[in-house]
């Protein structure tokens, strides 16, 4: 990507609550196809699905693979949401936007993050408040909801919480469905500092365990074993997740009922996995590129995370393949039901010459689909 490019310019955005501060402005996603189209902004593989000078992040698909929802940064409206989008599942216009979450409008900066939707059609996501250009959350809480209308859901958990026992986690990830009854999900830390005095604010997220959620009541239960978790999917059933380590280039199962763990594929020289979906007989992680792992003097482990590469491995021969990126990272894929496609986070690799030469990565990404091998 040419410097000067509409992507060089957008804001900072960030995973997490930091964006609520951050958000400033948005542009149609699709601007040259006619409205009602299912036809992508650009057809070339990978398949580039929105277009938006905001932050599109955290995409998934709907259990029937009849469509993909995600997170959108608003650019342009006056509290800045986080909202949630829905797009055909060939790309296309949205067929659904929905922003304001709270009963005073525009009032607050709202976001919806890591939507997520279960096999009977209900939606649960990371639900974030704060007043209008603060730069931290005043309320963030899972949420889980009946149908796709994000306004109508119910809080089920306050986030920061703490297990009994355990570190106070105060920040989600990798937010799933464990069957119908339960949500499953990195618990950890959520910190927004600044790294000189004139960087830009920052938010540093890490993962302490595997946490699970009984929508029947209770709080969060850790899964032992799970330390430094740093990505999470659901198997074949609610009893199996497959979940990857901070520092790591392995991906392990679980069985959640007898505790068996064991490492089902090594990336090895390719690099940390993370990032980890499962589904259709395959699965998918994101491995090397721009990440490191170390003991930060206040946060203590931390794996820093600015994208990798996408791999896809066949379950049942141990194959694995790594999709060409061009000139971008990617985050968090997530397979369609069927396995045989993906979507993604991408973000472009940003050349300044000067004052001297260096490539960095764009901190708003948009969402790409793979055709997985």
């Amino acid at each position: 990507m040419a410097p000067g490019s509409p992507k060089d310019l957008r804001p900072l955005a960030l995973a997490g609550s930091l964006l609520l501060a951050l958000a400033c402005g948005h542009t149609d996603p699709f601007s040259t196809p006619p409205y009602g189209t299912t036809q992508p902004f650009n057809p070339t593989p990978p398949v580039q699905l929105t277009l938006n000078l905001g932050a599109d992040r955290s995409p998934s698909w709907l259990p029937d693979g009849s469509g993909i929802i995600y997170s959108s940064q608003q650019l342009g409206r006056v509290d800045a949401d986080v909202c949630l989008a829905e797009l055909p599942p060939t790309g296309g216009t949205q067929r659904r936007l929905i922003c304001d979450l709270s009963r005073l409008g525009t009032d607050t900066n709202n976001a919806i993050e890591s939507p997520t939707v279960s096999v009977d059609g209900r939606l649960a996501f990371l639900k974030a408040t704060s007043s209008i250009g603060g730069t931290n959350p005043s309320s963030e809480r899972l949420a889980v909801a009946s149908t796709l209308d994000a306004a109508s859901a119910a809080e089920v958990q306050i986030v920061p919480y703490a297990p009994p026992g355990e570190p106070t986690r105060s920040g989600v990830q990798a937010l799933r469905w464990l069957g119908t009854g339960h949500l499953i999900f990195v618990g950890g830390l959520a910190t927004i500092r600044r790294a000189c005095v004139t960087c830009v604010l920052d938010t540093i997220v890490t993962g302490l365990k595997v946490d699970i959620l009984d929508l029947g009541g209770g709080g969060p239960s850790p899964l032992v074993g799970t330390d430094q978790a740093s990505g999470l999917a659901v198997g074949s059933s609610s009893d199996e997740i497959y979940f990857t380590l901070s520092g790591d280039t392995r991906i392990f199962r679980r069985t959640i009922s007898t505790g068996e763990t064991q490492a089902v594929h090594d990336f090895g020289a390719a690099g940390i996995a993370r990032d980890v979906h499962v589904a259709g007989g395959r699965l998918t992680a994101v491995v090397g590129g721009r990440v490191h792992f170390s003991v930060d003097s206040l946060l203590g482990p931390v794996q820093w995370d600015s994208g990798g590469v996408i791999h896809v491995v066949d379950l049942t021969t141990d194959g694995d393949v790594a999709l060409a990126p061009g000139a971008r990272l990617f985050r968090r894929p997530a397979l369609s039901p069927a396995g045989d496609q993906l979507v993604a986070e991408g973000y472009p690799l940003i050349i300044k010459p000067l004052p001297v030469p260096d490539t960095t990565v764009s901190r708003a990404g948009d969402i790409f689909l793979f055709t997985t091998p």
